[in-house]
């Protein structure tokens, strides 16, 4: 389907780099509600195409995404405080709701690695956004807040969950309850990105690695992937026992052979996810 606050491009040597820009840099790419919908389509699909080898997710202008923005939500995370206290509705806050959560479901559920390329501010449920990520690079005009609790909120979109795991529970804690904006230095050596590079060399060095995730096997990427998420909460011993379990999905694949002629063979192997 064609969309109208978000741009779906491929790239990379086999096209398979789905690269996603959220696409509204008038609003420094706040998420509105119909942005919401097109991000769940968008990650619904890439999880039913196989020639999908890897996402990036980033921002179009100076922001990679200021939060939420749309009707009553939009005054809950920073915009004007209506002149007249609104009739509580709260069956339409909870399906609302359930729109936005619905997209980063999505997003948590795909299979393939998601990258992060962040190129400015980044805050609300734009940051919730980074955390759900696999890997992220930083521009150093990066900034990140949880901008929630600056208008009497938690990170709700998830952040309370993903923030913890990624940048630890410590640090984590203290954005949530400070509201206070990380630069891109400090989130960096807080674990929340994989590479942190001068803006002009964003996009480079997010395809740089892209480019190498791509080349990988499909299949064991997306195995590798699922026991990381899904063993998280297991024993080492329960954790093994489904290793061996996806190890025998793995075993005759030609791309399980292929790697093995590749190193007889002393040369790159050629992946093909089969």
């Amino acid at each position: 389907m064609g969309y109208e606050s978000i741009v779906i491009e491929r790239r990379g040597a086999h096209d398979g780099i789905l690269w996603l820009t959220l696409n509204r840099p008038e609003k420094l790419n706040a998420l509105s509600m119909p942005m919401f919908g097109e991000l769940e389509d968008a990650f619904r699909a890439a999880r039913k195409d196989r020639t999908v080898r890897c996402l990036v997710i980033t921002g179009a202008g100076r922001a990679f995404c200021a939060g939420a923005d749309f009707g009553g939500s939009a005054a809950r995370l920073g915009g004007e405080a209506p002149p007249e206290p609104a009739p509580i509705d709260l069956e339409g806050s909870r399906l609302r709701f359930r729109i936005e959560s619905e997209a980063y479901i999505a997003l948590r559920r795909l299979e393939v690695p998601v990258i992060a390329s962040i190129n400015g501010v980044c805050v609300g449920a734009g940051f919730d956004l980074v955390a759900h990520c696999d890997m992220a690079v930083a521009s150093t005009a990066a900034r990140f807040q949880v901008a929630y609790v600056k208008r009497g909120l938690f990170a709700d979109l998830g952040g309370f969950w993903s923030l913890p795991r990624v940048i630890g529970p410590r640090k984590a804690m203290e954005m949530m309850m400070t509201g206070r904006f990380m630069p891109a230095e400090e989130a960096h050596a807080a674990g929340l990105t994989n590479y942190l590079v001068e803006p002009e060399q964003l996009e480079a060095k997010t395809m740089e690695l892209a480019q190498m995730v791509e080349a990988g096997p499909p299949i064991a990427q997306k195995l590798g992937k699922m026991l990381a998420l899904k063993t998280a909460g297991l024993d080492f011993e329960s954790a093994l026992e489904l290793s061996g379990t996806a190890l025998s999905v793995i075993e005759p694949s030609e791309d399980r052979r292929e790697g093995v002629r590749s190193f007889m063979e002393k040369r790159e192997p050629r992946f093909t996810g089969r």
